[in-house]
């Protein structure tokens, strides 16, 4: 139990700094970024760690499901527009 409250912490410090990443971004090369939105994954991830809801139970297991995706997808977000993909 304490490796999951560690994982899903360090996850959330993670999603912290790709949102930081984001507005330097945003900032530096004038793209729009969203950055804001990237809250939304952190306060999930965080919710995750600190166990809001109870321990392994469908409702825990879900939030960690929705942090989990809502982070890939700003992650992904990013790489793409940082790289250029279109």
């Amino acid at each position: 139990m304490i490796l999951e409250i560690y994982a899903w912490t360090v996850a959330g410090f993670i999603m912290i700094f790709v949102t930081v990443i984001a507005k330097f971004y945003q900032k530096k090369f004038g793209i729009k970024t969203f950055y804001y939105f990237y809250v939304f994954p952190i306060l999930v991830l965080f919710t995750a760690a600190f166990h809001l809801f109870f321990y392994n139970s469908y409702m825990s297991e879900s939030i960690e499901l929705i942090g989990s995706i809502g982070s890939f997808l700003a992650s992904f977000f990013l790489y793409r527009l940082m790289v250029g993909v279109k």
